[in-house]
């Protein structure tokens, strides 16, 4: 099950909501092997239905009560919960209270990133005493929780189901944590040594999901999608970079692993023949890091004949001396739109905060190669870093304001667990008054930011910000912007949207 869904309140605010890789990937070994299986969405069950839970926030999906249906219903044995974000913890916590009421012998396991990172840092608490991290693995406090995965567990959780049901000795299972005997103590079995073969990966099983609610819906990852019947593919995992707010790397390894480039056009086709999809959207979180296996992809979606996009940021400066062929190549293909990841217009912030290898004079040719390629090019861009001033926000707009992009995201910066961002918050206290984790969103301010006086007035900057440099490519290139948006949008529908 994945839980319901924390966002904003504002109605004009769009809540993006597709079917859950991971759990389609571990449902289809887990069938393989011989059991039933039932994948639910409780957020996308009922999306419409929206409760509040503070000024700011509401609660998306099912109430308890259907909840409790559709467990009661099923009768599992065991239920996987996946929290992807810290933000879904507390419904994942609510999800593992309901199953225990309506099934009490139901064996209840944690996983997703969230859980995963956790697990990192109460370690990583236990190696330095005093990072100001818990040492206390809170999430697992929960007595309704029996077990936790954490790392790349596709094939390591179908054996802990299997197992389970089989009733044999799990206690050896990479990725496993289990509670020892004795007030918080675990056995956390460490991920495993060996990297998963992508190769070896069955097809999500799409087949156990409500793939036309979320066509219905159609509010997948790309801010302004060529189509409402989207399949969103990996075709790779991992990142050899170390930016300081992300995990990717802990989480799927410093080395991108391609699967084969004909299993990838499998699962495109399988969705064609099943769901009549009209766009695909590639999660890979740095898709041009190899370009001849991204090469190889590209003369293969020339045969498909679909349009697609990179809704996740992509690096400006690999492969410089031959990007220009690169990007041709995307378009070509039917990219229609690559996002590229600038994050900041101030060195000092890219080599001192973030440790990002990109020099911002490298951003501004990338974009114009990507464009004169055929692709409308939109950028990712962070502020409020901790130790960024607000001058050097300043910088970072007017650099995005001349860089000739089509469109911007300007996130908040959000200290993740598990990275070293975090543990810098943690360890200097640097939340605003009454913010921590669990007020964690796209769109709020946790930490203290250079130059203002609370967090409300930061957010207002930021969405100010948005909506400002989202508004420029209507001045600039009437043509371009009806190209991405219609003829219809206007500027503060595009700070929802991108």
């Amino acid at each position: 099950m994945t839980p319901n869904l924390k966002g904003l309140s504002d109605p004009n605010s769009v809540h993006r909501i597709q079917p859950p890789l991971g759990p389609m990937i571990a449902a289809s070994i887990i069938r393989q092997q011989g059991h039933e299986v039932k994948i639910h969405d409780c957020a996308l069950a009922d999306f419409y239905n929206r409760v509040p839970i503070d000024e700011k926030s509401v609660l998306i999906g099912q109430d308890d009560r259907d909840i409790q249906k559709v467990i009661e219903d099923y009768q599992p044995d065991i239920l996987g919960i996946s929290a992807l974000f810290s933000n879904l913890v507390d419904s994942a916590h609510n999800l593992a209270r309901i199953a225990k009421d309506v099934v009490p012998k139901c064996s209840v396991i944690m996983g997703g990133n969230h859980i995963g990172n956790a697990v990192k840092d109460y370690l990583y608490a236990k190696m330095h005493p005093g990072s100001g991290l818990s040492n206390r693995l809170v999430d697992f406090e929960d007595p309704f929780i029996d077990l936790v995965m954490h790392g790349e567990v596709d094939f390591e959780f179908p054996k802990l189901v299997n197992s389970i049901l089989n009733k044999g000795d799990f206690s050896k299972i990479s990725g496993l944590v289990m509670r020892k005997e004795g007030p918080l103590e675990y056995l956390i079995n460490p991920t495993p040594a060996a990297i998963t073969p992508l190769s070896s990966l069955p097809l999500p099983a799409r087949d156990l999901v409500d793939m036309e609610g979320y066509f219905s819906i159609g509010a997948f990852h790309s801010a302004k999608s060529k189509s409402k019947r989207v399949v969103n593919i990996m075709a790779s995992r991992g990142c050899p970079e170390k930016c300081t707010f992300c995990t990717t790397p802990d989480t799927w390894g410093a080395k991108v692993r391609w699967r084969n480039i004909d299993d990838v056009i499998l699962e495109i086709k399988d969705a064609q023949a099943n769901y009549n999809v009209g766009e695909i959207q590639f999660e890979d979180d740095t898709i041009t890091a190899n370009k001849p296996m991204l090469m190889m992809l590209c003369k293969e979606l020339e045969k498909v004949g679909l349009p697609w996009c990179t809704p996740n940021g992509t690096k400006t400066n690999y492969h410089v001396s031959t990007q220009g062929e690169m990007y041709k190549a995307m378009a070509d293909s039917g990219c229609y739109q690559i996002t590229l990841a600038c994050e900041s217009g101030v060195q000092r912030v890219l080599d001192k905060i973030i440790q990002k290898n990109l020099k911002v004079e490298q951003m501004k040719p990338a974009i114009e190669k990507a464009k004169q390629a055929g692709m409308l090019v939109h950028t990712f861009w962070i502020l409020g870093y901790p130790g960024e001033t607000y001058d050097e926000m300043q910088e970072t707009i007017k650099v995005a304001e001349d860089c000739g992009a089509d469109s911007y995201s300007f996130a908040i910066l959000n200290p993740l667990p598990g990275t070293p961002i975090y543990r810098k918050v943690v360890r200097e206290e640097l939340w605003w008054p009454g913010k921590s984790l669990n007020d964690l969103m796209y769109r709020n301010s946790l930490i203290k930011v250079d130059g203002f006086s609370s967090s409300e007035e930061f957010e207002n900057f930021v969405t100010e910000t948005n909506i400002r440099l989202n508004s420029l490519l209507q001045k600039r290139d009437l043509q371009r912007y009806e190209q991405k948006y219609g003829p219809d949008a206007s500027p503060r529908m595009l700070v929802k949207q991108t």
